[in-house]
């Protein structure tokens, strides 16, 4: 019988938190390239182990962060610990950005970002690919912002708020907090080892999920930096959204002050329904006066889709009590801010600047929008699959059903050889069902190959 040590395991394998030691760099238009060569993007396949290819991608992110971070603090946003009053970076504490004028601010603008991203981050396919880290970060979200109007009668930029729904798990080691996804990354006692465990002690007073975030934003961050007076604008991104949604449907039931001073609310890619919210007044008169949504869909940017009651004839999911948008992003939730930033903010401008005797209201929305119809030309008769043609049994049927597609004079022809029965070979003039066949194909046997970056399978139990 064999016995490993504990000693005798494969080390964790450790990158480098820096870009250019890690062989990359950000070019010119704002893409991070390859140093060795300049045309190729981030490479996260670095090995066949899967552990090697994390650690290297936490590395990544976290520099990251790093250059984002820096161009925050330069379009004027400074770094707060939570829960307010830390001043001891080893202790835990989970950071928000905040604008460093927001105490004189009439507007301020909160965004609520998804629980998987980092803080800054919206989404790194956009970062560390085409589109570059402005882009697919909130950079490009606060550069839009510095460029609006906090109201009709002040011109001044609106302050902006951070929110960290993402980075909730404090790493000691690291004296910060980390995401889901970078907590499974951070260094191990081995590379084989099962993760990394969460206890009590990798939980931040206050701020123990994302819900309790949100909830100690609104009872204390907000009220303590922003002005009573300030109007106050809300973007929730993906399963964000969701939760500042559930989050404010008991908030403005307790608290009547809140109704008077958020102007609007932006649900980018939520999807939580109308049905589930408890609060009558927010759900029917709040979102349907004062939200709008931006869904994922195959339609342009900006194209509205539902009413408030939702579109019976789309496929996208719309009843979520307010006006549905299509936000450009066909699939991916953490590019719908991304792709719909002009025109959500565009609307919170177009909020903002309604004159201060006058109260925005959404518009009245008469949708017609249905979702295209394929035309699939002669659907085939399933109820036939017995029959060898309809079957799949071979391809030149195959190619008439292709035909059959395009119409013309062979349409018929084509159309009729579908509708005889097949006969089989053996037995001539007999009309019978196709005789299923059963191939077998082995693959050849690869050879043997070690990776000596692979120690896992080192020391393995023989009995």
């Amino acid at each position: 019988m064999f016995r490993r040590k504990w000693e005798g395991l494969p080390a964790d394998p450790d990158f480098p938190v820096d870009l250019e030691k890690l062989g990359y760099f950000i070019n010119e238009e704002d893409e991070v390239r390859a140093i060795d060569n300049p045309n190729n993007y981030f490479k996260f396949f670095l090995n066949r182990n899967p552990r090697w290819n994390e650690r290297q991608r936490f590395a990544m992110n976290q520099a990251l962060q790093g250059v984002i971070w820096e161009r925050l603090e330069r379009l004027g946003m400074k770094k707060v610990l939570l829960p307010l009053g830390t001043e001891d970076t080893s202790k835990p504490h989970v950071p928000i950005f905040v604008s460093k004028d927001i105490a004189s601010a009439s507007r301020v603008v909160v965004i609520f970002g998804e629980t998987g991203q980092d803080l800054g981050v919206l989404a790194h396919r956009v970062i560390g690919g085409p589109g570059g880290v402005n882009k697919g970060s909130m950079v490009s979200i606060l550069s839009s912002l510095m460029e609006q109007s906090s109201s009709s009668v002040d011109l001044r930029p609106p302050g902006v708020i951070l929110a960290n729904t993402g980075e909730l798990i404090w790493w000691p080691e690291g004296n910060r907090t980390l995401s889901r996804i970078a907590f499974n990354a951070v260094p191990m006692k081995s590379a084989v080892h099962l993760g990394n465990l969460i206890t009590d002690a990798n939980l931040v007073e206050k701020n123990e999920d994302a819900l309790h975030h949100i909830s100690h934003m609104f009872k204390t961050v907000i009220p303590h930096f922003v002005n009573d007076g300030a109007k106050i604008d809300i973007i929730g991104v993906g399963d964000g959204a969701d939760l500042v949604e559930t989050y404010l449907d008991h908030l403005l039931i307790k608290h009547d002050k809140w109704k008077s001073r958020i102007s609007c609310l932006a649900l980018v890619g939520g999807t939580l329904p109308a049905w589930e919210l408890k609060n009558e007044e927010f759900a029917k008169v709040f979102l349907r006066k004062k939200a709008r949504a931006y869904a994922t869909s195959t339609e342009p940017a900006g194209m509205i889709i539902s009413g408030p009651d939702g579109n019976p004839n789309t496929t996208t999911f719309t009843e979520q009590g307010c006006p549905v948008f299509s936000s450009g992003s066909e699939h991916y939730t953490e590019l719908t801010l991304i792709r719909a930033r002009d025109i959500v903010l565009d609307w919170m401008q177009e909020v903002a600047m309604t004159p201060e005797d006058e109260e925005y209201t959404n518009p009245e929305y008469h949708v017609v929008y249905c979702d295209p119809k394929l035309d699939l030309g002669a659907e085939p008769d399933w109820s036939q699959w017995e029959d060898e043609a309809l079957a799949g049994g071979g391809e030149k049927e195959e190619c008439q059903e292709a035909q059959v597609q395009e119409g013309g004079t062979q349409k018929g022809e084509a159309q009729k050889s579908l509708e005889e029965p097949v006969k089989d070979k053996g037995k001539e003039g007999k009309a019978v069902a196709w005789d299923p066949r059963l191939v077998i194909v082995e693959p050849p046997k690869a050879e043997e190959t070690h990776n000596d970056n692979v120690e896992v399978g080192e020391g393995k139990d023989e009995n």
